[in-house]
Order: structure tokens, then C-alpha cells, then sequence
């Protein structure tokens, strides 16, 4: 049986006009979308705006077919970690030919970046050690590794979207994944733009306009987008207040040494001594970070650090998600024609479809759904309206 659905990637920390744009031109072939969509915690280590189910109501009423979970082992990660885990479960389906992503530029040049990133000849090593060894980043010592080689690649790497959507080719690239790059290009405000005047605000400026009481920001989503996150604001189910998380992590790091906190996951280079020393000064989650962040240690990966120490993922079993990849496929949410999709998914795809632990045979793949709970379960704690065990029993949305 032939493959015919296309696969999309996303947070939809909330679902915005740009996402339903993106959604539309993916879908104008007719054939059936499947999103795979990130838990209750973001890639850049952030709790997410609202839970996962509400964001995979969002992504059904926009044109989805079918959205399965990108597990928060995977999803509050790095761009190479999230991309690797969202291809792994779109080819896992046994039913997507097409992967469809945003990008802030569409050029030639991406299938030369995706070949040097994937081959890594010398001179790209040479260099990318070199920029590490100055106090770069790793991820922008990759660019201007890249943009040596390649002049220009730097500027476009440097683009959020346009890095993970590299990501994704490298992914199908490295495992030669019968999957084709269906690009489109991104409309309206940047990644990390904060204003909500523009015709197409980015999630940061409606979560921040949100966060503001500004009413505008329920005119710049789609109209049941607004309905959903005025529902979940009136249900105390909206992480609003940044001083829930602070004060849930101030009490953890309180009693942690930091020999201990450098047993979590992605801790290394002594980070865990810059975030002891910085606690103790700060008066809130956004100016701990910013104590923290440097050249070196850029925003994104402090956070996604303190989230990992959060939910308690360590490193061992952070490198044993990483190395076996997803356990199961998990569905959100469906449409009639999804539901038929995940039917015919059951029968070729290489994972299981799972809504429950009576479903999983391996260690494995319970730690993975044990973790996943318990993360949904310290999400729900940051929240006035939270409901701890929810995750366990909320069936998928039905559209």
C-alpha cells in the first residue's frame, strides 16, 4: 500500500495564523495530515501555554487529521534530539511520504548545509572545534563552522525554523528514510518577535500579550484558537504565572548539592556549579536564567537543564531515550478520516500504538509513558486549575 499522508512537526504553544497558514498549503494536496506535537514542555525548555490535548484540539479544528505525542523525553530537548524523535515517529507510521516544515528562507543552499552536517569532512571538524574552544555555543560554533565552508550558511542556520528544518533532512538523510521535504515559507512575526501588532504575531508575542491582558491577542489566533484559550484561562489551566515554576524549582535546588544536580540530563562543563551560585541572588525564574546565560550557555539550554532537573530525567536514561529512539505512537486527537489513518498506522507502522501501560510489553517503553506521566503531572502542579493524573486518563480528542 502505497504511502499518501504528509507529516508535520510542532508546538503550537498556542496555534497562531502563521501555523494555520503552514497547515493549509501542506494539506492542499488533499491528502491526510498527521502532527506530531510536543508534550506539556517545549524544546525550549519552557512549560508549555497549555496542555498537549488542548493544543491537539487546535490542530484538528485547523485542518489535521490525525496528532500523535512527541514525548517529553524528546520534546523538551535540543533541535537535533526534537528532530530526531519527530522524523523517527513520522517514518514509524509506515503511512507519511511527505514531511512539511516552515522556513524563514527557502535556498538551494540547504541541501549542501544538510550534506556537510551529516558527512562532517575535516576542515568542518577543525573549525567547529576551534569555535568551541573560543566559548561559542555549540550551535553556533556548528554555523560558522558551516559558513567557512560554505559562505552564507552561517546567516541561514542562524534562523530557528530554518535550523530545525536542517535538522529534519539530516535525520532522513542519516537513516535514509523514504520521506520528502515539503517546505513552505514562514509569514509573519519572527520566532522571537514580541509584538502583537503584526498581522501575524509569533507564539511568543501572544503568550506575552496573553500574559499582559491584552484582548487583541485573542484577535490575532484563529477563532477556535481564542475559544480553546479562553476556555483553558477560565478553567485555571493556563501556565500564566513564571512565578509557580521559580518557586517549585528555588525549593528543589535548596536541598540539591551540586554534585547531585550534575547527575540530570545534558548537565556537563561545570554548569551545575553556575546555576548553585546564581539561585541563591535571583528573585525570579527569568532573572535566574539570565544570570546563568553566557556565550557559552545560551538561554534554551539553561532552561531545558533546569526542566530536565525538574521532572527528574537523568542522564542515564536521557542517553538510553536518545539511543533506542520512541517506544510507541500515542494519539492525541483524531478526525474521522484520522481515526481510519491510525487503523491502517496499527496495521504497517513499526511501533505500537498505545493509549495505556496494559499496552506495553517492554521496561522500555513503560519508563518512557512513566516519565511522560509524571512530567504532565509536575506540568499540572504549576497551574491554579491543575489536575495531577490527568495525562492517565483523558482520552483522545475526538473531531
Amino acid at each position: 500500500m502505497c504511502k499518501k499522508a504528509i507529516g508535520i512537526i510542532a508546538e503550537y504553544n498556542p496555534f497562531h495564523m502563521g501555523h494555520l497558514h503552514h497547515v493549509e498549503k501542506a494539506s492542499s494536496s488533499g491528502d491526510p495530515v498527521v502532527v506530531v506535537l510536543s508534550s506539556n514542555f517545549t524544546q525550549r525548555g519552557e512549560p508549555a501555554f497549555i496542555d498537549k490535548w488542548s493544543r491537539a484540539e487546535m490542530a484538528l479544528h485547523s485542518g489535521a487529521d490525525l496528532v500523535l505525542e512527541l514525548p517529553v523525553v524528546f520534546s523538551c530537548h535540543n533541535a537535533g534530539v526534537f528532530a530526531n524523535a519527530g522524523v523517527d515517529i513520522i517514518e514509524s507510521t509506515g503511512v507519511i511520504d511527505r514531511i512539511s516544515f516552515g522556513m524563514e528562507t527557502l535556498a538551494p543552499e540547504f541541501q549542501d548545509i544538510v550534506a556537510i552536517l551529516v558527512e562532517e569532512p575535516k576542515p568542518f571538524k577543525l573549525n567547529l572545534h576551534e569555535f568551541l574552544n573560543e566559548g561559542f555555543s555549540y550551535v553556533e560554533s556548528r554555523a560558522r563552522a558551516v559558513d567557512f565552508l560554505l559562505p552564507g550558511a552561517g546567516e541561514i542556520l542562524s534562523q530557528p525554523n530554518n535550523s530545525l528544518a536542517i535538522s529534519y533532512m539530516m535525520r532522513i538523510k542519516e537513516k535514509g528514510y523514504d520521506i520528502a521535504p515539503l517546505p513552505i515559507k514562514r509569514i509573519g512575526g519572527e520566532y522571537h518577535d514580541r509584538s502583537i501588532s503584526v498581522e501575524f504575531p509569533s507564539a511568543t508575542a501572544i503568550r506575552k500579550a496573553i500574559r499582559g491582558k491584552e484582548e487583541k491577542a485573542f484577535q490575532r489566533v484563529p477563532p477556535f484558537c481564542s475559544k480553546i484559550l479562553k476556555r483553558e484561562i477560565s478553567r485555571g489551566r493556563c501556565f500564566l504565572d513564571k512565578d509557580t515554576l521559580w518557586e517549585k524549582i528555588r525549593f528543589l535546588l535548596t536541598r540539591t548539592s551540586s554534585e547531585e544536580l550534575g547527575k540530570y540530563a545534558e548537565f556537563g562543563e561545570g554548569i551545575e556549579n553556575r546555576f548553585i551560585k546564581a539561585f541563591g541572588k535571583s528573585t525570579g525564574w527569568d532573572d535566574f536564567i539570565d544570570r546563568c546565560t553566557s556565550r557559552r550557555y545560551p538561554r534554551g539550554r539553561l532552561q531545558r537543564n533546569m526542566i530536565h532537573f525538574l521532572v527528574g530525567l537523568r542522564h542515564e536514561e536521557n542517553r538510553a531515550y536518545q539511543e533506542k529512539g520512541p517506544a510507541y505512537l500515542r494519539a492525541l486527537g483524531a478526525t474521522k478520516r484520522g481515526r481510519d489513518l491510525l487503523k491502517r498506522i496499527d496495521k504497517v507502522g513499526t511501533l505500537p500504538v498505545i493509549s495505556k501501560f496494559a499496552q506495553l510489553d517492554r521496561d522500555y517503553g513503560k519508563s518512557m509513558l512513566s516519565m511522560e506521566r509524571r512530567s504532565c503531572d509536575i506540568w499540572e502542579l504549576l497551574l491554579p486549575g491543575g489536575a495531577p493524573g490527568k495525562d492517565a486518563i483523558t482520552p483522545p480528542i475526538i473531531v
